[in-house]
């Protein structure tokens, strides 16, 4: 089962609703205690690096976190997420990442528009083998800072200068678009993730039915 991180003023609906869609079962949970003993736990995160590292570390996931990847636990960051798994911001100077994905995380500067809001194409950077090697795919995104590529990130697009939008580090992945919000691409790129992770989906109540 897949345990949602659940902080205050963060949605979750459209996320759960995806989930729901694609049959995976999924619970909140606002502080480790609350998680289950096994399966992804998914970090949703919206608004400021420090004000959601700051609520993490309130509740206990900051601490955790770490301790579940290195025990082999998936963890899925998703949007300011991938962020907060990665070593650092340029949007927190002083502040740290949980660090379980390489690299700094930096603004898209000033060659377009920012924030970056809406739908950009993606490309594979590097095969994985559970992973589609996508054809004119797009994806929906809401950000001003992204990972820049590296020689291991496996998906990529482009807003003013190329970023990350997949990593994967052992159990732990980052993804820098919102595939809850990015029609039945994003399912499929998300059903596929979490099945790269080691999540399997129950029967969908139309399967099996003449």
């Amino acid at each position: 089962m897949i345990s949602l991180i659940e902080l205050p003023g963060e949605s979750l609906h459209t996320l759960e609703g995806a989930l729901d869609h694609l049959g995976f079962d999924h619970r909140r949970a606002s502080a480790p205690d609350d998680a289950r003993d096994a399966g992804p736990v998914v970090l949703l995160g919206s608004g400021s690096f420090d004000g959601v590292s700051a609520a993490l570390k309130t509740s206990g996931w900051w601490y955790d976190l770490p301790q579940m990847a290195a025990a082999g636990r998936p963890v899925l960051g998703i949007g300011l997420g991938l962020h907060l798994l990665a070593e650092g911001s340029e949007e927190s100077p002083r502040g740290t990442g949980l660090g379980l994905i390489p690299g700094i995380v930096r603004s898209l500067g000033d060659a377009a528009k920012v924030p970056h809001n809406g739908w950009t194409r993606v490309r594979r950077h590097h095969p994985h083998p559970l992973l589609p090697d996508v054809r004119d795919a797009w994806l929906y995104f809401m950000h001003t800072h992204s990972l820049e590529p590296g020689s291991r990130t496996l998906y990529t697009a482009e807003h003013g200068r190329p970023f990350s939008v997949l990593e994967m580090r052992g159990q732990a992945a980052g993804l820098q678009a919102h595939p809850e919000k990015s029609s039945s691409f994003g399912l499929v790129f998300l059903e596929k993730i979490l099945a790269a992770l080691g999540e399997t989906p129950q029967a969908r109540p139309d399967e099996g039915s003449n």
